[in-house]
């Protein structure tokens, strides 16, 4: 009985690598589903006609 504090369960040592690795990838979609899911942001392309003005706009001041 030398034991200063509780004969609890020794601690069994940190988790493998690979579940660490899965447990992230899993939290990080997680977050992502969640923050799109409040501010459902708008993932669409302009059409390609305004784009090539806004080019055009740039290269005007440009010069």
């Amino acid at each position: 009985m030398n034991q200063k504090f509780g004969g609890g369960r020794q601690p069994t040592g940190t988790p493998s690598l690979a579940w660490s690795c899965v447990v992230v990838i899993v939290s990080l979609l997680a977050g992502a589903s969640v923050v799109h899911n409040i501010y459902k942001p708008d993932l669409r392309l302009p059409p390609q006609e305004v784009v090539g003005e806004a080019q055009k706009k740039q290269q005007s001041h440009k010069e």
